[in-house]
């Protein structure tokens, strides 16, 4: 009998100690990470049946170091297979706001009216694989590059969780197959609803060789709601800070959607190239 009592007050332990582990939320794969995140959007049919979406709303624009100014206008933002157009447009007598196009074979930026690229467009013309290869917008990108990751064969996606301002999230780190050179690319994802909520573009600043100084593109999504079949961002910030933790620039561009819609018959395709 003592022996019997004894068997079993070691089982009682093991599973005081095993079960919580069994139980104990794993990671994620980045395959289960794309998947749960298209489910997040809507069915893969309602996704793919989608050949255009026009973003059309509000633009703000903060800049905060370097420059001072808040300034406020409207935004449009279009994507048709590969192209992408984003269009802030201000019409301060100094700057009248940023436009984005890429039309399937080239990027363009349009410039400040004084004749200098805002930094922010500095950024995006230098590093323009960011929109050839469907990064940049995020899902509203119909070339967005976790709509196919098969297709588009990333060298490499690798899953952890990271806290970022305060807030837990999924870390995608992911390499495209087409080499972004010196620059890393992690998305970030909410841990209960899988939605992308945040991109991070880095790139190391060799003007300071001998520190980790970076300049950094930021992306945030939010205010989901849903748009007939899928749930998008009607929230959609883009932060661009030059060199690091003390910013010699640091710039807020926010675009606010008051309209979302599906292939709207009547695109002008000037969107997509800069003349």
């Amino acid at each position: 009998m003592q022996r019997k009592n004894s068997f079993l007050l070691i089982a009682c332990c093991l599973v005081v100690v095993l079960v919580p582990g069994a139980y104990a939320q794993k990671n994620p794969t980045a395959e289960q990470l794309v998947e749960n995140h298209l489910k997040s959007i809507g069915e893969r049919d309602a996704i793919s049946r989608i050949s255009s979406i026009s973003l059309n709303g509000t633009a703000e624009i903060n800049f905060i170091q370097g420059m001072n100014a808040r300034l406020a206008g409207a935004s449009t933002l279009v994507s048709e297979g590969s192209k992408l157009g984003i269009v802030l447009r201000i019409g301060h007598h100094s700057y009248s706001g940023d436009h984005f196009a890429y039309d399937g074979k080239s990027v363009t930026v349009e410039n400040f009216d004084i004749g200098m690229k805002s930094p922010l467009a500095e950024f995006i013309n230098s590093y323009n694989k960011i929109i050839k290869n469907g990064m940049l917008g995020g899902v509203f990108s119909r070339a967005w590059q976790l709509f196919d990751t098969k297709g588009n064969r990333p060298r490499s996606m690798t899953v952890r969780k990271n806290k970022v301002e305060g807030t837990e999230l999924y870390e995608l780190e992911y390499r495209p197959r087409d080499d972004h050179g010196d620059m890393k690319i992690f998305l970030y994802f909410d841990t209960e609803t899988y939605r992308h909520v945040r991109t991070d573009y880095k790139v190391k600043n060799n003007s300071i060789a001998a520190l980790e100084i970076y300049d950094n593109l930021t992306e945030k999504f939010e205010d989901f709601r849903e748009v007939g079949e899928l749930t998008l961002p009607h929230g959609y910030t883009l932060i661009f800070q030059k060199d690091g933790d003390q910013p010699t620039f640091l710039g807020h561009w926010i675009i606010k959607a008051q309209e979302i819609a599906f292939d709207a018959p009547d695109i002008d395709t000037k969107i997509f190239k800069i003349e």
